[in-house]
């Protein structure tokens, strides 16, 4: 009886020690909250666009709305996995819209580029009003990087999202993504939501490379979509 109780107490022990390893090994929890959701009815340009453009709308923002709080995690490809990093929500939404985009944002890049779709964006480039962006039209991806002309590839992609169009109410540029540290209206949030759609400004360690419709999407007519520069 004392040698059942003594090894009972034992196995305890241990799985209290097994506990606090556990949580030990969790990241420090991000400082930033929640981030924004708006509806498509919100948005200037929804009702005039194209059907595929508005399904790859909804599906984005359906997303993070039947979706309690999916924060950003590194490797995060699906709701499962309790949230997504950013290539990994770009990668769920656009499968989810009936796309077939691969799953690295680089990746995610180049099958942009292979469809000659990729706007390129010049360093002077700071504000959402830049004429480089006037084919920015709501559905295409974003993306960041760095520069590396002496390499192949030229540039190394750190951040895709996913451009909603422009708020009715104000004409605040908007986009979609998983990210921690992002703002939507001087808040910073943490997580897949909405986020303002701004530029670096110079002598940032990143900048926005390029833009682009995902291949399967139909490309839309040269019209800018941008009415104001971003508050």
């Amino acid at each position: 009886m004392l040698l059942r109780s003594l090894l009972l107490m034992f196995v305890g022990l241990m799985q209290i020690a097994a506990q606090e390893a556990d949580v030990a090994a969790v990241p420090e929890k991000s400082k930033n909250g929640k981030p924004a959701l708006i509806a498509p009815a919100d948005l200037s340009e929804y009702a005039e666009l194209p059907a595929d453009r508005r399904k790859l709308i909804d599906t984005a923002l359906s997303v993070a709305r039947d979706s309690p709080w999916l924060p950003y995690t590194v490797q995060g490809s699906k709701p499962e996995d309790g949230g997504f990093d950013c290539s990994g929500a770009i990668h769920f939404v656009l499968r989810k819209a009936g796309l077939n985009p691969p799953r690295i944002s680089g990746q995610q890049c180049e099958w942009v580029k292979s469809d000659s779709t990729l706007h390129p964006i010049p360093a002077d480039a700071v504000s959402p009003d830049h004429p480089s962006l006037q084919n920015l039209h709501p559905g295409d991806l974003l993306f960041w990087g760095r520069k590396n002309p002496a390499a192949t590839p030229s540039f190394t992609i750190t951040h895709v999202a996913l451009y909603l169009g422009t708020e009715k109410k104000d004409g605040r540029p908007v986009m979609i993504n998983s990210t921690d540290g992002r703002s939507y209206r001087g808040t910073k949030a943490n997580g897949y939501g909405v986020y303002d759609f701004r530029l670096p400004q110079p002598g940032a360690a990143v900048s926005l490379l390029g833009y682009g419709t995902p291949p399967g999407i139909t490309p839309w007519p040269a019209t800018p979509t941008i009415k104001q520069k971003s508050q």
